[in-house]
């Protein structure tokens, strides 16, 4: 057996690549298996990095969301104060009209029933106001 391996090239050749195998150090056998390692680490790695910058850009969106939002709000509030002082102005608009209308009712009632004909004529009040109005000055003459 001893002729047969000495004299065939084939068999040379085999007992070579079995020794090499045996003998190599294990970081160039596995050389490959290393190198997709190492690029599958490096790809979770990166991944990992863009998923928290992702999570900051998301941050800075909510943050920037969140500023709308307030900004917003004060604009309401500051249309709803708005809001508010118009009413009061309107509110004391209508006071004073009230205080004329009963300065109105001070007035001689010849005078109330010039005012109302002449607010009829003008066509600011209907008929049906008119008559109504003109009653009540006469029941408070009759008081």
């Amino acid at each position: 057996m001893r002729n047969l391996l000495k004299k065939s090239a084939l068999m040379k050749v085999m007992v070579g690549i079995l020794m090499l195998l045996v003998y190599a150090p294990p970081s160039s056998a596995i050389a490959g298996v290393r190198r997709r390692a190492v690029r599958r680490t490096a790809i979770v790695v990166g991944s990992t990095e863009k998923s928290a910058a992702e999570k900051q850009e998301a941050g800075a969106q909510q943050q920037a969301a969140a500023a709308q939002q307030q900004q917003a709000a004060t604009a309401a509030a500051t249309q709803s104060a708005a809001a508010a002082s118009q009413a009061a102005a309107a509110s004391a608009a209508a006071a004073s009209q009230a205080a004329k209308a009963a300065g109105a009712s001070q007035k001689s009632p010849q005078q109330q029933l010039q005012e109302l004909q002449s607010l009829y004529s003008q066509g600011l009040i209907n008929e049906s106001e008119y008559n109504a109005s003109k009653q009540k000055i006469l029941n408070s003459l009759s008081q």
